[in-house]
């Protein structure tokens, strides 16, 4: 059985989420509501739950939709970035690893209005590394 090297795999997931990252806040902080950049960062069907919801996104639509949503709430908080602060990434084996996150994020005033952590389950699929599952992390 041949040894996986997890230091690798930790920097591939690190450059991927930070493209990710990238994406997302260019996005969000430019008021755009259209996720079709954002799409191919994750799997379908994708988990994802928080304190009051679980919920299974089991088509491409429906992603689309709830990203769409999350940036639109985002726009309607007049929205201008986000800071990425102490992401971990913990590589599992070859083809996983967990990311956990805390996202500072500013209004275009640059005043913090939301911090909120978040846990994410990525999987190496055959199109790349692909979100699978996240969680909203309790307070």
């Amino acid at each position: 059985m041949p040894h996986t090297d997890l230091s690798a795999v930790e920097a591939d997931v690190r450059a991927w989420f930070d493209q990710y990252v990238s994406t997302f806040i260019g996005l969000a902080s430019a008021g755009r509501t259209d996720p079709a950049p954002l799409l191919d960062y994750f799997s379908v069907p994708i988990t994802m739950t928080t304190d009051a919801v679980h919920v299974v996104l089991a088509s491409d639509g429906a992603l689309a939709a709830a990203l769409a949503n999350e940036l639109q709430t985002l726009r309607d908080a007049d929205y201008g970035g986000s800071t990425a602060l102490d992401p971990q990434v913990r590589a599992l084996n070859e083809r996983s690893a967990l990311i956990e996150v805390t996202w500072a994020r500013n209004d275009s005033g640059g005043r913090e209005f939301q911090r909120v952590r978040v846990l994410y389950l990525v999987a190496r699929t055959v199109a790349g590394w692909r979100t699978t599952a996240s969680a909203i992390l309790a307070p």
